[in-house]
């Protein structure tokens, strides 16, 4: 993982380098897993309603580098998908409350 600021490249499935921003970090209370949910940059300027989501678990070495592995079981996929959705959630009400 190479990592600039909130700037993350990664391989995507189909080999291609991919320029990403973190989205969000979140450790999960329960297991103390630390994760990261990415976004491609090259999609901002799409058209597409729907951008990309990578979601990885991470750990942070001692130098502030760090190592990203896939999630590995459905109950982590799922548990991702869940804080995903909290984290839109939460924007959204964001957004609400200072529009009011």
């Amino acid at each position: 993982m190479e990592q600039n600021e909130n700037k993350i490249v990664i391989i995507d499935e189909e080999g291609r380098e991919r320029v990403c921003e973190i989205l969000f970090t979140y450790q999960n209370p329960d297991t103390q897993k630390n994760y990261v949910v990415l976004y491609p940059i090259d999609e901002l300027d799409s058209d597409d309603e729907e951008m990309d989501l990578f979601a990885y678990s991470f750990v942070e070495n001692e130098d502030g580098d760090g190592e990203l592995f896939t999630l590995e079981t459905d109950e982590e996929y799922d548990m991702i998908n869940e804080v995903i959705d909290q984290f839109y959630e939460d924007q959204a009400a964001e957004l609400e409350n200072e529009e009011n």
